[in-house]
């Protein structure tokens, strides 16, 4: 009797023993979930016991921070077959022509990054390549845009065009202008460029340049006893000379704004103009002594030839005045006189002035030496 009840007891209890691990597998079973896992775009299958989404990725190791984006929400219940998308956050900081802005963006290239904040930077260069990884590192992005400017080179026109080019140094590249070693520029080369600038270059040159310059001839005075005082005649006429003259030019544009001379070789020298100045005391003439001396007439020539010429009848310095009363030729001929004045004898000359005195009424032909002597004129 006790045996019987034995056995029905270890019967009973293996029956709850096999419906116990049943439960418990049939129980894992209805709480077990299979789930896609897309981290930047790697997928994976999953299985796993979350509830929600957080506890998910907590259970893989998959670490997310304010910046990243998680779909289905960390706090989204977990569905069997789900699948949780993890895209992680990038700092992009951009550059614009010196302007720095920080984004935080998905993408993981450079051109889907620029499309994720809505900027295309169309003709502009950047600084990494739009196909290029972006990674959870970050990257800075430098972006120079075209500007339009004006160039002005020289003594040339001005012109506009439109570059893409940070400095001014790089415009004037870009532009195809070199600059000499005197040249400037305004303003100056590490300049950053913005559109509507006028970069203005100012070419400088300095040369050597050789010229062939006159020599201006001195003049010499020289004292001459044997005329009155008031009175004097070129002796030898004076002649210019010929340099060859160096200077240093600095030009600006073209224009030539300092000329400085470094070197100076005569190749002709001047022939100095000698004058001869009376220095002979003019003899004191009373009006009646003068009236009678008009009307004798030789001895007042002889005075005015001395005045004239030094008293020489027969002078004939090259000045276009000849003789000693310094008659021109047209003079000369006009009141009968044949050859030069030089030629004719001291008799010849004073009948030829006495008829220019008498049909001018007086000694107004000697202004000078009439004035001197105090002959009427």
């Amino acid at each position: 009797m006790i045996l019987a009840r034995s056995r029905a007891l270890l019967v009973t209890l293996a029956v709850v023993a096999v419906l116990a691990v049943a439960g418990t597998t049939v129980g894992y079973a209805a709480l077990g979930k299979t789930v896609t896992l897309s981290l930047d775009g790697h997928t994976e299958t999953v299985d796993s016991r979350a509830g929600t989404v957080g506890e998910l990725l907590t259970a893989e190791g998959v670490e997310v921070g304010p910046h990243d984006v998680v779909a289905p929400g960390v706090d989204e219940q977990l569905e069997d077959g789900s699948s949780i998308t993890v895209r992680y956050g990038r700092k992009l900081t951009v550059d614009v022509d010196g302007e720095k802005q920080t984004y935080w963006v998905t993408a993981t290239d450079i051109g889907s990054a620029l499309d994720e904040i809505g900027k295309s930077f169309t003709n502009a260069d950047l600084s990494l390549s739009r196909g290029g990884e972006l990674d959870r590192s970050g990257a800075t992005l430098a972006v120079v845009t075209p500007k339009k400017v004006t160039l002005r080179v020289g003594a040339g026109k001005a012109r506009t065009t439109t570059l893409t080019v940070s400095t001014v140094g790089e415009a004037l590249k870009a532009a195809g202008v070199k600059l000499g070693k005197r040249d400037s520029v305004t303003p100056k080369a590490s300049s950053e460029v913005e559109t509507g600038d006028t970069i203005k270059v100012t070419r400088v040159d300095v040369r050597l340049r050789t010229v062939s310059e006159s020599v201006a001839y001195s003049t010499v005075e020289k004292n001459d006893s044997s005329s009155y005082e008031g009175t004097s005649t070129v002796k030898t006429a004076g002649v210019n000379g010929t340099r060859d003259a160096t200077y240093r030019v600095v030009t600006r544009n073209g224009k030539v704004v300092k000329r400085t001379l470094v070197n100076s070789v005569v190749t002709q020298e001047p022939v100095d103009e000698v004058v001869a100045v009376g220095t002979k005391a003019r003899p004191t003439t009373s009006s009646s002594s003068s009236s009678s001396s008009s009307s004798s007439g030789s001895s007042v020539w002889d005075q005015l030839a001395q005045c004239e010429a030094g008293g020489n009848w027969a002078t004939n310095t090259g000045n276009g005045y000849y003789g000693g009363l310094q008659f021109s030729l047209g003079t000369w001929q006009a009141y009968g006189g044949t050859g030069l004045p030089s030629d004719a004898s001291r008799e010849t000359q004073i009948a030829i002035a006495t008829k220019v005195r008498d049909a001018s009424g007086g000694y107004g032909a000697w202004p000078g030496c009439a004035a001197a002597l105090g002959l009427p004129t």
